[in-house]
């Protein structure tokens, strides 16, 4: 075996440089939570939450407001984390409000979901800027109708795609009274759409770190067999992939412990929301 020889290690630095350089915003990209905007997990903390919205629904602290007790605990817990995902990989917020009847609101002078809808989603604001992509999904279960409103940034492009989501996804499941099973197969499909999310899976997070398991043990193989710029390489990529799993993991655990010290709450916009507002694009649908 060669000895190690400061020619080698300079050019194994400077490579590892490069790697580290290039792989950069990768391992420092902070969760695109808007301009000016808190991390997602932190949404609902401090005197924000003294906030009021009315004439309009008051919203909790995490993405979901369940006024008509339609989700299960641990059905609002696991999708108030596909939500967090959502919004942390995208920056698309997606707000889900579900009230027994617009009746009960009578302030807010609203007869139909549609502007019932503008009217909750200006005044939460969801959406965070400058994109202005957020998504709401009102379910009114009484006046059995429901909305998906979309925000400016999205014009009347994508209402095609909200309504084949509420005729395809969501009115199915409310026609046979299963208002659980619409409200679910909706959040996920909206975050499908919208967001590109999957439900319970982080591929890059389990690319990331299934490339960086195998990119050391090879660098280790190409330093021992003399070839120690490209060995360097690979471990310093491996280390970098490896930092990026820890990070993206210990963040799902810190949002975890918040959620559970909030009593299952943490998340999205009773703190505070993006600052959207609605440009009147969405999709409709009743039962």
């Amino acid at each position: 075996m060669r000895s190690f020889t400061i020619p080698d290690w300079r050019r194994g630095l400077a490579a590892l440089l490069g790697v580290l350089l290039a792989a950069a915003p990768l391992g420092a990209q902070e969760p695109p939570t808007g301009a000016g905007e808190a991390d997602p997990a932190q949404r609902g903390v401090g005197d924000e939450t003294k906030r009021t919205y009315a004439p309009w629904p008051q919203p909790d602290n995490g993405y979901i407001t369940d006024l008509a007790g339609v989700l299960t605990p641990m059905q609002e817990e696991g999708f108030e984390q596909y939500l967090w995902f959502a919004e942390a990989s995208s920056g698309v917020e997606i707000a889900v409000l579900i009230i027994n009847s617009m009746g009960d609101y009578p302030d807010a002078g609203a007869g139909a979901i549609e502007d019932f809808a503008r009217g909750v989603f200006n005044a939460w604001g969801v959406g965070n800027l400058p994109a202005n992509d957020g998504v709401l999904l009102l379910v009114a279960i009484n006046d059995r109708r429901a909305r998906i409103e979309l925000g400016a940034g999205y014009g009347t492009l994508r209402d095609g795609d909200a309504q084949r989501i509420m005729d395809g996804a969501i009115i199915p499941h409310f026609k046979r009274g299963d208002y659980s099973g619409g409200v679910s197969a909706g959040i996920r499909a909206l975050g499908r759409e919208f967001a590109s999310v999957r439900y319970g899976t982080n591929w890059a997070v389990i690319v990331a770190g299934a490339l960086g398991v195998l990119a050391i043990p090879v660098g280790i193989s190409l330093y021992r067999n003399g070839k120690r710029g490209w060995g360097w390489v690979l471990i310093g990529l491996g280390v970098i992939l490896l930092l990026y799993v820890v990070k993206t993991l210990r963040a799902t655990s810190q949002f975890m412990e918040d959620y559970s010290s909030d009593g299952g709450s943490s998340g999205g916009f009773g703190g505070g929301f993006g600052g959207g507002s609605s440009g009147g694009g969405g999709a409709s649908g009743s039962w």
